[in-house]
């Protein structure tokens, strides 16, 4: 072996043992302090649970949505995750979107953004639902004795519309009241229920009527309806002392029991 060989090897020796003693840990950390300042801590991320609603089927602009359109599903999320966008939890009422309209067309499996639904209160939802040219939305007043209307029917239900005369009946005095049709098939926009009256007891306690709603109401909400301009001009051309009556449409999934109550019926029963 040659000198310069030797020479390389000892440059080699000096050179490891310069770069040990400059990597040696102080002696005032333990072997625990030095792996915990080599592994760094792992962040926790907040997370955020979160109501979505998934479309079933594709949805066409202007349309208003019915239960059978979507389905409604918890998560949860990172607060990052772009999926918050999609939380509905604020526009839900009683979990369900039914009479919300689409502002724009949807495709099937896609999450619904808040920012495409118009609610019922938004000032432009009359608007977006309208054409202007051919439809306007049509107000009924609802009466205390009709107020289970304005809890069983919502926004994309539909109905049929009647006329409420008093005709005299031939074999007695007695005064009758009859039905008759004037609009078969009528989209429902809107079951608006106005805030209830409060009235003071004796006691000074809140009274509540058994029914839910005062009998000194005139009125206790309202139904607005899509209808045509003709169809408005014909309710519009009606006797002063008639009195409209919402029903169910003949080919939907409701019917009323004995009380006057509506019923909706389970698919497939």
């Amino acid at each position: 072996m040659n000198y310069r060989t030797l020479l390389i090897i000892s440059l080699l020796i000096l050179f490891v043992g310069i770069a040990g003693i400059m990597f040696l840990p102080s002696g005032d950390e333990t072997p625990a302090q030095q792996v915990a300042e080599q592994v760094e801590p792992e962040k926790k991320v907040e997370e955020k649970l979160i109501l979505v609603a998934q479309l079933k089927r594709d949805v066409n602009k202007g349309r208003l949505l019915q239960a059978e359109d979507y389905a409604l599903n918890e998560m949860t999320v990172t607060v990052d995750s772009p999926l918050v966008s999609n939380d509905v939890r604020d526009l839900a009422i009683n979990n369900s979107l039914q009479g919300f309209l689409v502002a724009e067309n949807l495709v099937s499996g896609s999450f619904i953004s808040p920012k495409t639904l118009l609610s019922p209160n938004d000032p432009g939802f009359y608007t977006a639902s309208l054409n202007p040219n051919q439809e306007v939305a049509y107000r009924v007043y609802i009466r205390p004795e009709d107020a289970y209307i304005l809890t069983t029917v919502s926004g994309g239900d539909y109905v049929s519309v009647f006329n409420q005369q008093i005709a005299s009946d031939s074999r007695n005095s007695n005064e009758r009241k009859n039905l008759i049709k004037v609009a078969p098939r009528v989209l429902v926009l809107q079951s608006k229920t106005f805030p209830l009256p409060k009235t003071d007891d004796d006691e000074g306690n809140v009274r509540k009527p058994d029914d839910g709603f005062s009998s000194e109401q005139e009125y206790v909400g309202f139904i607005a309806l899509k209808v045509t301009g003709a169809q408005a001009k014909n309710f519009y051309s009606l006797d002063k002392d008639s009195k409209l009556v919402v029903l169910p449409a003949e080919n939907t999934s409701q019917y009323i029991d004995s009380r006057g109550t509506f019923i909706r019926k389970l698919r497939g029963l």
